[in-house]
C-alpha cells in the first residue's frame, strides 16, 4: 500500500467518467457478453479510483449515470456526479467547472479503465504538475489519452476521443502552456479491444508486484 508514503499537494480534486454500463466497452463483444462486460468496467473503475485514494487525494469524483455505478462509488466513500451533459468532453468540462469553483486549484482526469493504474502514477502526475500548467500521459499506441491533468481549469479544452493525445498536446503547445508528458506502461494500458486483454493476460503473468515495480518516463517540455 502506497497510501502511508505519499502525500498529494497540488491535486486538489480528480475525475473520473465513467460511460453507461449498457453502451461500455462494446468492442469486446466477442470474447466477453455484456454482464462480463459491466463486470470489467465496474472493477477496473473500483481499481483506479482506489490508486487516487491511496495516492492521498481526499477529493475524487466519479462521473456516470448508473446505479450500480453510484452504488460503488458511495462504497468506497468517494462523490457521485450524475450525468447530465451528454457526450464526455462536455460531461468533463461541466463537471471541472463546477468542481473548480468549490476546489480551486490542480485537477486530474483518469478514465475509469486502466487496470494497471497505480497510487505512484497519480503521485508522479501531480509532482510533474507542480512545474507545468498541463500534464498528458499517452496510451501506448500515443494515440489517447489516458490521464490529463491541469492547474486550471481552463487551460485547456477537453479532447478525448480519437487522436487525443495529439489534439491535447497541440492545444497546449498553441496557447504557450508548459506541458510534461508522462510515459507509463501501467497508464498506457487501457482495455478497449481484444489485443488490450490479450497484453493484460501477459503481463499478469510477471505478477503484480512486478508490474508495480515498472517505473515511467517522464519527459518534461518547458
Amino acid at each position: 500500500m502506497y497510501g502511508a508514503e505519499l502525500k498529494l499537494g497540488l491535486l486538489e480534486f480528480a475525475v473520473i467518467p465513467v460511460k453507461r454500463l449498457a453502451d461500455g466497452k462494446s468492442r469486446l463483444k466477442r470474447l466477453f457478453n455484456q454482464e462480463q462486460r459491466r463486470r470489467l468496467i465496474l472493477k477496473m473503475l473500483e481499481l483506479v479510483a482506489d490508486a487516487c485514494t491511496e495516492a492521498g487525494l481526499k477529493r475524487v469524483y466519479v462521473i456516470g449515470s448508473d446505479p450500480e455505478v453510484e452504488a460503488l462509488v458511495e462504497q468506497k466513500g468517494l462523490s457521485f456526479i450524475p450525468d447530465e451533459w451528454g457526450g464526455l468532453n462536455e460531461s468533463l468540462e461541466g463537471a471541472v467547472d463546477m468542481l473548480y469553483s468549490r476546489h480551486k486549484g490542480g485537477f486530474a482526469v483518469f478514465p475509469c479503465d486502466l487496470p494497471l493504474i497505480s497510487p505512484e502514477d497519480v503521485k508522479t502526475v501531480e509532482r510533474l504538475l507542480e512545474h507545468n500548467d498541463v500534464v498528458i500521459s499517452p496510451s501506448l499506441e500515443l494515440k489517447g489519452t489516458n490521464a490529463l491533468a491541469m492547474r486550471d481549469a481552463r487551460a485547456i479544452r477537453m479532447q478525448f476521443g480519437a487522436s487525443s493525445f495529439i489534439k491535447h498536446l497541440s492545444s497546449a503547445k498553441a496557447c504557450g502552456k508548459r506541458v510534461a508528458i508522462y510515459v507509463s506502461l501501467r497508464v498506457g494500458l487501457d482495455v478497449d479491444l481484444p489485443k488490450d486483454v490479450a497484453a493484460l493476460r501477459r503481463l499478469s503473468r510477471l505478477g503484480y508486484e512486478r508490474i508495480k515495480g515498472l517505473r515511467g518516463l517522464d519527459y518534461l517540455r518547458l
